[in-house]
């Protein structure tokens, strides 16, 4: 039987245990029997308050077996576990749906949970646990007909699953971090500010810009400042750089007779190099501290470049991890570093980046992961608790059929909300892409949105409502179809009932006209 998430298959087994538990107690107690004991006198009272005397006894016993009948039968079939119906923890399973970063994730099952569920809590779960019929037929009608819908549904791409990886790239060594920080001292901002001051036009800029972005410009590693003429082919940071080699061609202000530790590249070597290049040192930090997100964004975006591939995963380090200004020269007489002044300002941008960064984006793009991380969670304790306590709702029913099938719907309703959270996945994903349709506009700005804030957080609302909104409105209409169809069954055994009743009150009618008959004569 294949279930839905990685908690509920400990929490079915525990909740049907629970069951086991719950109806010995009701056995123990005697309490399963009063249903019959409130069968026996209803039908003792109701016909005789029909008429004196006739044939009130017969039809009061007609309408016991017809109760007691149904009684027994929701008994045998929805109360009582049946030894016909095991549910064995060797046959429950759960298999995620593939990402991008598992395209083929393993299967789990009691024996390999594939999570600590059942390792670190949960454990102890029952080998077998005998269910009633009916619910055990409840539960493989509910599963087949999921699963079914789910692989009837279109594929998704998972774009959410970047978005989650892509804050995670990082820069954790701060050695790497010092280093990018005199890159952009040195490199960018000599190679922006020439850029600013020239606005050059020609005929390969224009085309360096039509293929990689017009802004381009903007980040460290521009292919502007790294293919043209002037820029980072020339520039050269003022210090040595640990781990690059002493070159005597390139590094002319030392004399070779004395060279230094170290050399000073180019900033285009500096950059791109592909075994030492800050470029590479970025892509391989991304892949520790987020692993494997190089590998997310070919999957992607594969039919984007290599070169623009390795750009969007350093871009996004970039972002997550801004680089600072490394010269304190320029400090003096432009900012306020101590006293009133730096308070004021400290304030402000905390202020600002409080109330906006945290109040918008952040809040709903947190909000989100939460919310899909645990309503299947959520979803296996509801359904652990419908399982233990079912069994006090078949006895108070006074073993009636339409609680049979309410709580056949029930566990359905609940069930099948697997179903609306794979739609709503599927509309996310297709909405992601309606509104990003350039995926390398995608791969820039969806993980960081900057300026974009808004249309990130539309479709965070929108995918958030629809998590939580479709199995509320499904609930809501499982309810009034349960109300009805719990109509619609003692709407049918009605006639049954008033068959004896009818007939109680014309016995009771034919009595008393016989009495009054004997009375005048």
């Amino acid at each position: 039987m294949t279930l839905d998430s990685y908690l509920e298959l400990f929490t079915t087994l525990f909740g049907w245990a629970f069951y086991g538990v719950l109806w010995d107690v009701l056995v123990g107690t005697g309490i399963v029997y009063l249903p019959f004991l409130g069968i026996l006198i209803d039908n003792w009272r109701e016909p005789a308050q029909g008429g004196e005397f006739g044939t009130v006894t017969g039809l009061s016993l007609r309408r016991m077996e017809i109760d007691l009948f149904i009684a027994l039968l929701v008994v045998v079939l929805a109360g009582q576990p049946a030894a016909l119906t095991p549910l064995n923890a060797s046959t429950l399973s759960y298999t995620p749906p593939p990402t991008l970063n598992d395209p083929a994730p393993a299967t789990a099952t009691i024996a390999a949970p594939q999570s600590t569920y059942g390792v670190n809590g949960f454990n102890g779960s029952p080998a077998t646990v005998n269910i009633p019929v009916w619910w055990y037929a409840v539960l493989a009608m509910t599963s087949g007909f999921n699963h079914a819908a789910i692989e009837g549904m279109p594929s998704t791409s998972d774009m959410r699953t970047f978005e989650q990886q892509a804050r995670l790239a990082t820069i954790a060594d701060p050695r790497l971090r010092q280093e990018m920080s005199e890159f952009f001292t040195q490199c960018y901002i000599p190679a922006r500010s020439k850029f600013q001051a020239e606005q050059p036009n020609a005929a390969a800029v224009s085309a360096l810009l039509t293929t990689y972005g017009p802004d381009d410009p903007d980040w460290m590693g521009s292919h502007v400042y790294r293919d043209t003429v002037g820029y980072y082919d020339t520039l050269r940071p003022a210090n040595q750089i640990p781990g690059w080699a002493y070159n005597a061609v390139r590094d002319t202000e030392y004399d070779p007779a004395t060279p230094p530790a170290w050399g000073k590249p180019t900033c285009k070597q500096w950059w791109g190099d592909g075994a030492i290049g800050l470029r590479k040192k970025l892509i391989d930090e991304a892949d520790a501290t987020s692993a494997g997100f190089s590998g997310l964004v070919v999957a992607v975006a594969p039919a984007l470049a290599g070169e623009q591939q390795n750009d969007a995963v350093a871009r996004t380090v970039l972002t997550n991890s801004p680089p600072a200004w490394s010269n304190n020269d320029l400090v003096a007489n432009n900012s306020g570093s101590t006293g009133l002044l730096s308070t004021a300002e400290n304030i402000v941008k905390g202020g600002l980046a409080a109330g906006g960064v945290l109040t918008a984006s952040a809040l709903f793009s947190v909000t989100i992961t939460a919310v899909l991380q645990a309503l299947p969670m959520v979803q296996a304790m509801l359904l652990l608790g419908i399982y233990a306590l079912l069994p006090m709702v078949v006895v108070l029913s006074r073993y009636s059929l339409s609680m049979m099938v309410v709580g056949a719907m029930a566990i359905f309703t609940v069930k099948f909300w697997s179903v609306l959270w794979y739609l709503a996945m599927w509309v996310d994903q297709n909405l992601i892409q309606s509104m990003y349709p350039d995926v390398n506009i995608f791969l820039q700005i969806f993980a960081n949105p900057g300026e974009h804030d808004t249309k990130r957080m539309l479709l965070n609302m929108i995918t958030t409502s629809l998590y939580l909104g479709l199995p509320l409105l499904w609930s809501g209409m499982m309810a009034w179809v349960g109300v009805q169809v719990g109509r619609s069954i003692e709407v049918a055994t009605n006639p049954l009932r008033s068959t004896a009743l009818d007939a109680g009150q014309r016995g009771g009618a034919i009595g008393k006209s016989l009495v009054q008959k004997g009375a005048r004569r």
